[in-house]
């Protein structure tokens, strides 16, 4: 839902809010993008521990830098600030 920034709770109507306890508790994912386009969304496995060894060998190997040359062919500059 989007609200002006600065609104209150009691400002918006109750049929809009939920609560968490109707939500999913959390799905991790990662995508490239760029002015070529975009990757296909990776879905991380519930439970993974993103570390440096995961993240070079099964995101970027396996499924980023694939689809990454799939859109941006040889033209790829990659940066990727910590987060």
């Amino acid at each position: 839902m989007y609200a002006p920034l600065g609104s209150q709770n009691r400002q918006v109507s109750a049929e809009l809010l939920r609560t968490r306890s109707t939500l999913s508790k959390f799905v991790m994912v990662s995508v490239a993008v760029s002015l070529l386009g975009t990757t296909e969304l990776v879905f991380i496995e519930p439970g993974v521990k993103i570390n440096g060894a995961y993240y070079r060998d099964v995101l970027l190997d396996q499924h980023l830098l694939p689809a990454i040359r799939s859109v941006a062919g040889d033209f790829l500059t990659y940066n990727a600030p910590a987060h």
